[in-house]
């Protein structure tokens, strides 16, 4: 993506299908990111309301089936390109190789439904649900919580949930803006904005996983050793507070230093 705005389309007409494979590619990824979010969803709903059923629903066949099912909804997408709906090509507006908005209108439509509108309501009665579920009565929280599975499975909802609400903030207004522009009269820099902000969506779901997993957080430190630069940043503004309390400290005690202080 970045390099489709850095090159713009000359970039790519160079070499013939490759914009078009590019957009087929991404096609299929964002069905896939975002059809899992309402996967994993499920999952939590069905093991915290439903429990009884999980082991029985969650097999590796259906995992396999389910997983496969989000590929085929992407793959069927760009196949409907075959039968003259839709079509993928590198946008003006978006400045990427991306699925065509202006080719079909209905198209369009039943894209942004697919891609967001669907997996932002399945998911978002899921999680309603759950929260219904876990609020209803006290003892059912009390026997929730004493379970390390349970509890372990509740902190995996809640950071699912938060992962949730920022799809929601990211993709909702590209959802809305391409169906609104029917007639492509808007300026190329809603559609640019939109389209990026849609997509730093995955971009910042390890950070989520950072702040809300231990397991997630003690393994990315291994590896990258963030935990070393929050540290350092956190000592250094401890010194900065500490001098400023001890400047702020030595000016009560002595009125003729308040100037300098200030200074």
């Amino acid at each position: 993506m970045f390099l489709a705005k850095c090159e713009g389309e000359n970039f790519f007409n160079a070499i013939t299908g490759l914009c078009r494979a590019i957009a087929y590619m991404c096609t299929i990824a964002c069905v896939n990111s975002l059809g899992w979010i309402t996967l994993m969803s499920f999952n939590r709903y069905i093991f915290i309301c439903h429990h009884k059923y999980y082991n029985s629903i969650f097999k590796k066949p259906t995992c396999i089936a389910m997983c496969s099912g989000l590929y085929l909804i992407g793959l069927t997408l760009i196949l409907l390109n075959l039968a003259g709906i839709g079509d993928h090509s590198f946008d003006r507006k978006s400045l990427e190789c991306i699925w065509d908005r202006m080719a079909t209108y209905y198209y369009t439509v039943a894209f942004s439904v697919v891609l967001v509108w669907f997996p932002v309501a399945i998911t978002g009665i899921f999680y309603l649900n759950i929260f219904i579920t876990v609020q209803r009565s006290t003892k059912r929280i009390s026997e929730v919580t004493t379970s390390y599975h349970n509890r372990k499975s509740i902190r995996l909802a809640r950071t699912l949930f938060m992962i949730y609400v920022i799809f929601s903030l990211c993709w909702i207004p590209y959802a809305l803006i391409i169906v609104i522009d029917k007639n492509d009269t808007f300026t190329f820099e809603p559609h640019l904005v939109l389209t990026a902000f849609g997509h730093l969506h995955p971009s910042i779901n390890w950070l989520i996983y950072y702040f809300t997993n231990k397991n997630f957080e003690h393994a990315f430190n291994e590896l990258v050793k963030l935990d070393r630069l929050f540290h350092c940043f956190n000592l250094n503004r401890k010194e900065e507070s500490s001098e400023l309390s001890r400047n702020f400290s030595d000016a009560v005690m002595k009125p003729s230093a308040i100037k300098s202080v200030i200074e």
